[in-house]
């Protein structure tokens, strides 16, 4: 079997290793935190576990690195710093507006995002005058190499661990972000220049690391998985409608949905049960523009004040991964 036809056969992941880094919860007083109580994001980093598979993926600005197969392994981008917020389409971001004598939030408003050149998305000023992010999102093509053929992408379980991992540094981090953190992958064609989006933006899933069953601190509250959606013009809060998973379950939690969203590693392949959905299928070598979102989710019953921890120095590497599994296979 040629070099070619042996790449075909291969199932391999590649892994996109995003950082928000440097957490300060101080004196918040309700649910949300307000402006006061950020994750500091720093530097997002994109490798390969391996050298000659299918699956490659850089920096989206940069483009395809056709020729450049070692250079392919590996991106940059740069994070911000969140402030809860909360979204169901991604289209429209809410923050917290005003509370009612017992903290429970009564109304959301729509964060002022700054625009113009060099603008990081989710950017808007706060009450303070201090920037701040709804979220953060960060921008990629996934391709593959020359000749190789097509691959569906998956989210990859390899060695039982979770396809989206939230790791806690330099303290002992405060259960507020990791509970209400969230991850969402969304994708989009890419552009004529190769370097850009175009086209509509598809939400493909939404990840947790644990499932969401309590009630947050909306006037409102519901069990379960909610966000802050616009109905007929106004802020409301509803149970999600977008596709979700979390930490061991990879199925599609939003009934009446029932397809997997991972590849599980069995040896040195991927594979994929029936019923499943790929994140993008038959990518190739033009690629798919893939969008990661971060941000915390104001609705979670984890984004209280009371769960804070005060003047915490905790990081937080968020790392995704991705498998790309051959198509036909």
């Amino acid at each position: 079997m040629n070099q070619v036809q042996k790449l075909k056969k291969e199932l391999v992941a590649a892994i996109v290793s995003l950082m928000i880094a440097a957490v300060a919860l101080s004196s918040a007083t309700y649910a949300w935190f307000i402006s006061n109580s950020t994750v500091t994001g720093t530097t997002s980093t994109i490798s390969a576990t391996t050298n000659g598979f299918i699956l490659q993926i850089a920096k989206l600005e940069e483009g395809a690195q056709h020729g450049g197969e070692q250079k392919s392994l590996e991106a940059f981008s740069t994070g911000a710093t969140l402030s809860p917020a909360s979204t169901d389409d991604f289209n429209h971001w809410y923050v917290c507006q005003s509370w009612d004598n017992q903290g429970f939030v009564t109304n959301y408003s729509i964060p002022p995002f700054v625009t113009g050149e060099d603008v990081k998305p989710g950017n808007y000023k706060g009450a303070d005058g201090k920037d701040y992010y709804a979220f953060i999102r960060s921008d990629y093509i996934v391709y593959t190499i020359t000749e190789t053929g097509t691959a569906d992408v998956y989210l990859a379980v390899e060695d039982d661990k979770p396809p989206v991992s939230i790791t806690v540094k330099n303290g002992e981090g405060s259960e507020t972000v990791t509970g209400s953190m969230r991850v969402a992958i969304t994708t989009q064609a890419v552009g004529a220049d190769g370097h850009s989006a175009t086209g509509p933006e598809t939400v493909r899933v939404v990840y947790a690391l644990n499932n969401e069953t309590g009630k947050g601190n909306d006037s409102t509250a519901k069990d379960g998985w909610t966000s802050i959606q616009n109905v007929n013009g106004t802020p409301q809060l509803e149970h999600v409608t977008y596709p979700y998973v979390y930490a061991g379950n990879y199925t599609d939690q939003k009934a009446p949905n029932t397809k997997n969203w991972a590849a599980t590693k069995e040896g040195d392949n991927f594979t994929v049960p029936e019923n499943s959905e790929a994140i993008a299928e038959n990518v190739g070598y033009d690629g798919i523009v893939v969008h990661v979102y971060i941000w915390m989710e104001g609705t979670d019953s984890d984004c209280v004040n009371g769960k804070s921890i005060e003047n915490d120095p905790s990081t937080y590497d968020v790392t995704v991964k991705l498998a790309g599994v051959a198509t036909g296979n």
